[in-house]
């Protein structure tokens, strides 16, 4: 077994890691099929706040706007992401979002990860997806 320094996420084959199992999940995205490709900003930003490091403040932020609008505000995917496309510069507050909590501890084990989604099967994938953003979510949420 092999866990992911970032996510937590465990592996039975230890040549297999989170990057490889995101890479599939693009080729999907990028294909621009359904349900995979409309999407893409929802799987991008949730694994980009399970794998934090290399990322810059701005690009976590916009991960994590990306996240609490869909997630918790209930705002429509799409319009959001042209909306943020178009206003780059906006702050998470501007987005009437609260600001980026810290950064997770490193290796505490988010609940789902990339690798609970498995053959990102199309038919549960729109939900696999939603349980992973939201897991994500509650481990970057502070406690209120």
């Amino acid at each position: 077994m092999s866990a992911c320094a970032q996510c937590g996420a465990e592996y039975a084959d230890p040549s297999q890691n989170c990057e490889e199992r995101f890479d599939a999940l693009l080729a999907l995205d990028h294909s621009r099929v359904q349900p995979w490709g409309s999407r893409h900003g929802l799987a991008f930003s949730t694994f980009a706040l399970q794998h934090p490091e290399g990322r810059t403040p701005a690009q976590l932020a916009a991960c994590w706007v990306m996240l609490y609008r869909v997630w918790i505000k209930g705002d429509n995917r799409a319009k959001l992401a042209a909306s943020m496309r178009a206003q780059q510069s906006l702050t998470p507050e501007e987005w009437g979002v609260p600001g980026l909590p810290p950064v997770p501890a490193a290796g505490k084990k988010y609940a789902v990860t990339i690798a609970d989604l498995g053959g990102f099967n199309a038919e549960s994938y729109p939900e696999k997806l939603e349980e992973w953003g939201k897991a994500t979510l509650a481990m970057w949420t502070p406690a209120r």
